[in-house]
């Protein structure tokens, strides 16, 4: 993967992510688990050559925090698919268009463009995606609260 792809900090993802959900905090988090039985989700980013550049992942909570907060789907939902460790379908869509958004987050005035070009449940993600996260050197954490839903956690990925 590339490494010319910034990855963001706190306050650059507060601003993004702010105009989707007033009210959002934003803080470094530690490192979580991404592995299968986690139920994380995984977002691919890739060059204009389809080359993979870099990785977002969001832990269960804040896929299902933020995906029913968008269509302001009932926090009862986004507790029973946390519990689940699996998203409904218009969660996922939701969830893919706040993955989009984050895009904007990998990339400045200066850097190449990048694209989302999957979403996948962690426990169903490619092998080479798998491996990629394994082999990372560049990876920052971050603590997320949905007003009204409630907190989980995001880590951009990139080599």
């Amino acid at each position: 993967m590339a490494s010319t792809y910034p990855l963001p900090d706190a306050a650059k993802i507060k601003v993004m992510l702010g105009c989707l959900f007033d009210g959002l905090e934003v803080k470094p988090g530690k490192k979580f688990d991404i592995t299968p039985s986690s139920g994380s989700w995984v977002a691919l980013y890739v060059t204009d050559e389809s080359k993979p550049a870099a990785l977002c992942v969001a832990d269960g909570p804040l896929a299902a925090n933020s995906s029913a907060a968008l269509s302001m789907l009932p926090p009862n939902t986004a507790k029973d698919a946390i519990k689940s460790k699996d998203l409904p379908s218009a969660m996922v869509a939701n969830l893919r268009e706040i993955m989009n958004i984050c895009s904007r987050l990998l990339m400045t005035d200066s850097s190449p463009h990048l694209r989302l070009a999957a979403l996948h449940a962690v426990k169903s993600m490619p092998a080479d995606l798998s491996a990629v996260i394994g082999s990372a050197h560049n990876r920052f954490d971050f603590e997320i609260q949905v007003p009204k839903y409630g907190v989980g956690n995001l880590a951009f990925i990139s080599t």
